[in-house]
């Protein structure tokens, strides 16, 4: 049915007058007229009582008008809705992320003010590893990953870019001697226990501090693996072990626990975001918008 008709009987019946009805709708009065009559033929029922000018509502069409207006309305709100979605203020989004994202302020702060902006957007957000991470995305139940770098392949069909970069500390109980030192050698820390990421080989966080003791040659007396960043810092707070660490896990900080900057050379951790290189989601395009503008520029974080 034309929905161009429609609207004409409606303006027609809410007028009541056929020449007040033409000109409201900017059409000749013979023109509204043979669209009226086209649409009655159309449905096979008089809508209206014709006497000169001037017209009256059959039952049918009383009972036509109801459902008229609310197929205009369900029709405008169709188009309205398909406009939201291609300026990406509906749908839905998943993230998978690694716990360490959330020490990151530019991160939370992003992901905010994207809520803000963009009310109507369902986010979901799961906790996992990176290798829960990778996974999430091969099985398409994910569309974004938030992971600590590097990464030995990128997965089919997707990119990155580089969120974040922070420096790496070691962070001590605050007991420990060495916890109020400018800077902190690993060759010191060799009867600690070192706290590590669960991270594929050569990939992540976990990577990172390898080449990290590699550089420096430490070798800890012992090492515990770790499933999620926050679990690191409790331990290292209940004096479990010392933890490599990027520098802005320290708003993570707990009671009983220092961060303290590694001595030269500094070896630094990149938080990635990854994504459908092909990416068609409006929603998912403005979240990775905001978030590119979100990146922090590379400066300590704030004592």
């Amino acid at each position: 049915m034309d929905l161009r008709q429609l609207r004409y009987f409606i303006t027609a019946a809410e007028e009541l007058h056929v020449a007040r009805a033409a000109g409201q709708l900017g059409l000749t009065q013979p023109a509204l007229s043979q669209h009226i009559r086209a649409l009655e033929e159309r449905i096979g029922v008089r809508l209206f009582l014709r006497a000169n000018r001037r017209i009256t509502l059959t039952a049918a069409g009383s009972a036509f008008l109801a459902e008229a207006r609310q197929a205009i309305f369900h029709a405008d709100q169709a188009v309205r809705t398909a406009q939201r979605a291609a300026r990406g203020e509906t749908g839905s989004i998943n993230i998978g992320y690694v716990s360490s994202a959330l020490g990151e302020p530019a991160f939370l702060q992003g992901m905010a003010e994207f809520g803000r902006k963009h009310p109507d957007v369902i986010i979901e957000m799961h906790l996992q590893n990176f290798k829960q991470n990778l996974t999430a995305l091969h099985h398409e139940s994910d569309d974004i990953a938030i992971l600590r770098g590097p990464l030995t392949e990128m997965p089919e069909g997707y990119e990155h870019f580089t969120f974040s970069n922070w420096a790496i500390q070691v962070a001590l109980p605050t007991e420990h001697p060495l916890a109020n030192a400018p800077q902190v050698r690993l060759a010191d820390l060799y009867q600690e226990t070192l706290l590590l990421p669960d991270d594929p080989p050569g990939c992540g966080l976990a990577d990172t501090i390898h080449r990290v003791c590699a550089t420096h040659a430490f070798i800890p007396r012992r090492s515990m693996v770790v499933n999620e960043t926050s679990s690191a810092v409790g331990m290292v707070a209940g004096g479990l072990g010392i933890a490599l660490l990027p520098e802005s896990a320290s708003t993570l900080r707990l009671p009983g626990v220092s961060f303290c900057p590694l001595a030269p050379p500094v070896h630094h951790s990149e938080l990635l975001v990854l994504f459908k290189r092909f990416e068609r989601s409006p929603a998912i395009q403005s979240l990775l918008l905001q978030l590119r503008g979100s990146a922090p520029a590379q400066q300590p974080l704030l004592r």
